[in-house]
């Protein structure tokens, strides 16, 4: 279940290459204010569903990396995972662990209906939504800037209960419940 020497060398320099790749994403820091966060849940999920530890650590890291190196959302799932394909090449890492971290890019996000095969790919997929339901007052202050309040409510209401409706995995929705209730209180989610 721990990670093998290798593969912790492996997760230390894909930390380091994601971290340097966010300075200047935002005003804020999306390495500390986000993808952290969604390490840390997948961590915590690999562990409860005996899910390959190394494969969810990696594709946490990596899972937004074209929208951080572009600022292109839209297709950041698409691009990231072709991008992690070709990135990780650099490692020994073994083809079927690239192509699983590849798929969990692939089909992370909610907005996208996309099949989840592995268990992998649905704790990538729960640790975003997580992330994003845990910090939901971060995204509000964020997007607090961009149009009137109306629309401001109207879209935080479907990113909660988008992100709400994608942790699919029991144990993910036990660890966020709480702030999910204060979400649907502020919000007024029905």
């Amino acid at each position: 279940m721990e990670l093998t020497k290798k593969q912790n060398q492996i997760v230390d320099k894909i930390h380091e290459f994601v971290k340097k790749e966010c300075i200047g994403f935002a005003e804020d820091d999306v390495f500390t204010n986000h993808i952290i966060g969604v390490r840390d849940f997948a961590i915590k999920l690999a562990k409860e569903y005996k899910a390959d530890l190394f494969v969810v650590e990696v594709a946490a890291y990596l899972h937004d990396i074209y929208h951080i190196q572009t600022h292109h959302h839209e297709i950041h799932e698409i691009e990231g995972s072709k991008f992690s394909r070709e990135y990780l090449k650099q490692f020994d890492i073994p083809q079927d662990q690239i192509e699983l971290i590849a798929k969990c890019i692939l089909n992370h996000r909610g907005s996208k209906d996309r099949k989840r095969e592995s268990i992998e790919e649905r704790i990538i997929a729960c640790a975003d939504a997580m992330d994003h339901i845990s910090r939901f007052m971060h995204m509000f202050y964020r997007e607090s800037r961009n149009g009137s309040y109306e629309d401001l409510i109207k879209k935080m209401r479907n990113k909660i209960k988008r992100g709400w409706n994608k942790i699919d995995l029991e144990k993910g929705r036990e660890l966020v419940k709480a702030k999910y209730e204060a979400a649907k209180l502020l919000f007024g989610i029905k």
